[in-house]
């Protein structure tokens, strides 16, 4: 597609500079919303920046600017606004031409060269296989699978991976506790370990094994007994893992098992790395890594305690590695809350081992709070009280989960109503988006019905005019926009933000306005506005992976 709305501000913007005031290069400048709608519908606070380097006023730098840029057709109105801003109105050609590309283009006016195939790595969930998929792995799996989605559009290679630590302490305490539910079975006596699981799912998972595995395990020494098990749960949990994803709509390029480094001898490789650039050493019999040569205030870090076991931080070194060596242009890594301080030492091991700048991007995603009455929901796989992802997406299905999951930045604590997300109403955001996308295509087959029809070049988009029409046909021109910036910022929930405002936009504009009109010149034009609403619509949802019905 051609560039977007805000590109061609931008580059109008750069050459008006460039003529006006002899600049080839300017500072980084923003076109973005104004703060208040009524003072148009982008702004740019190029005129502050420049007034510096100038040695002008902001005003007389934005002025001059506004006065130049007024000439083009793409504006309707441009004002210098104190105290350093210039505020753009964009003409009802421009807005009346954009809705035309969309219609004509569908989904390419929203497809991008920008990533230009370079292979991007989005790792997400990774859930340790102990257990059932709880929620707030539901908000890191629409989350990552958005996010996905968004860099595919954008043009970029990308490659799903969840990654499974089937290594290490956890697994170990997981397996003793599946074997303590098995003869608990069998009638012994025996409690589970003090830091154990304690969750009934190791229960009914033991009554598959007794059924399924009918060798006699009773009287061999646990060095026999452990792989037997280990394999049975682990496989089985993951299965239930995959299952749910798979209910969710989530589906992954490449499962890679922590075992593979260890067996790969990829661990090695990554320590001698270290060795060579002088960023391990031996203290009190344990194995350090120099994250404090790395990263200034930041502590040094144990890669292999005193009794020889590796920690997680050295596989997850190796495993960065073996990542960098698959040759990624960027890594993209979505973790929970609870890692938050685990970044500085990720990031100081990434350049250690050769991470371009920027090339490893981690999101924290914060925890989520599901509302029930007053009851607060644990989300302990161990202590085993928790609701699961299976249990929600029954409750409240597919679509509204993810959505609801997507409405707040990650960054931000998410409170999900599960009596909201059931409703059928308009409050109930995700029904009302899809209920939008319903009424245009029952609008559009009545219309049908009528013989009401055209070829997009009979139709007269000079008849939409009225300010709901421009308002539908603006946030259809800063479609594109809304992608890119979500794709660069890494942010899919601007897409839900978009995806309510244009079906509010429309439900508002449909009960002011006939669509089917007496008059069929209006109504081809208002029929070819609403065909554009709904691919709009339509992309935003298949970006966010919920569905878009044609009725409801």
């Amino acid at each position: 597609m051609d560039n977007s709305t805000k590109e061609i501000i931008e580059n109008l913007i750069k050459k008006e500079a460039a003529l006006r005031f002899s600049l080839q290069e300017l500072p980084p400048f923003k076109v973005e919303p104004p703060r208040k709608k009524e003072w148009g519908d982008v702004s740019t606070n190029l005129p502050f920046l420049l007034s510096k380097k100038l040695k002008k006023s902001p005003e007389v730098v934005g002025k001059e600017l506004a006065f130049g840029l007024s000439k083009k057709d793409i504006f309707e109105k441009v004002e210098f606004a104190p105290p350093g801003f210039i505020n753009f109105s964009l003409s009802l050609s421009y807005l009346q031409e954009s809705l035309r590309k969309i219609v004509e283009e569908k989904s390419e006016f929203t497809e991008f060269s920008v990533g230009e195939e370079r292979p991007v790595q989005v790792e997400f969930v990774s859930a340790n296989p102990t257990g059932p998929l709880h929620v707030g792995h539901g908000r890191a799996a629409a989350l990552g699978d958005a996010l996905a989605n968004i860099l595919s559009k954008l043009g970029f290679r990308v490659e799903r991976e969840y990654y499974v630590n089937n290594v290490g302490g956890q697994i170990e305490r997981l397996i003793k506790s599946f074997w303590v539910r098995i003869r608990q079975l069998e009638g012994e006596k025996v409690d589970l370990p003090e830091d154990g699981y304690k969750g009934e799912y190791l229960v009914e998972i033991a009554k598959v094994f007794k059924e399924k595995e009918k060798k006699d395990i009773k009287g061999k020494p646990w060095e026999d007994i452990r792989p037997l098990l280990s394999r049975f749960l682990i496989n089985y949990i993951l299965e239930d893992i995959r299952g749910d994803l798979h209910e969710f709509g989530v589906k992954y390029d490449r499962w890679f098992f922590e075992s593979e480094i260890y067996e790969n001898r990829e661990l090695s490789e990554a320590l001698s790395f270290l060795e060579k650039k002088g960023l391990l050493y031996e203290k009190d019999g344990a194995l350090w890594f120099k994250t404090s040569s790395v990263i200034k205030g930041e502590k040094d870090r144990v890669l292999r305690r005193k009794t020889g076991e590796y920690t997680y931080f050295a596989s997850d070194i190796a495993y960065h590695l073996n990542k960098l060596k698959r040759g990624f242009y960027k890594v993209i890594d979505i973790w929970g809350a609870d890692h938050i301080g685990y970044v500085p030492r990720m990031q100081a091991a990434a350049r250690a081992i050769g991470y371009p700048e920027d090339a490893l991007k981690i999101i924290i995603y914060q925890l989520v709070s599901l509302r029930r009455g007053e009851r607060k929901i644990s989300a302990s796989t161990r202590e085993g009280e928790f609701i699961s992802l299976k249990e929600l997406l029954k409750e409240v299905g597919k679509d509204a989960a993810r959505f609801f999951f997507l409405s707040r930045s990650a960054d931000s604590h998410l409170d999900f109503d599960l009596e909201l997300a059931k409703k059928q109403t308009p409050e109930n955001p995700v029904f009302y988006v899809q209920y939008a996308h319903a009424r245009i295509c029952s609008i559009l087959k009545k219309a049908k019905q009528k013989g009401l029809f055209a070829l997009p070049e009979e139709v007269d988009l000079t008849l939409l005019e009225n300010p709901e029409e421009r308002e539908l046909m603006l946030l259809i021109a800063l479609l594109p926009d809304q992608i890119k910036e979500a794709g660069q910022n890494l942010e899919p929930h601007h897409l839900t933000v978009y995806a309510r405002n244009i079906a509010s936009a429309f439900h508002y504009f449909y009960t002011r306005h006939r669509v089917i009109d007496e008059e069929r010149k209006t109504s081809l034009a208002r029929l070819f506005l609403v065909e554009g609403i709904k691919i709009a619509i339509k992309d935003i949802l298949d970006i966010l992976g919920i569905s878009a019905p044609e009725k409801m």
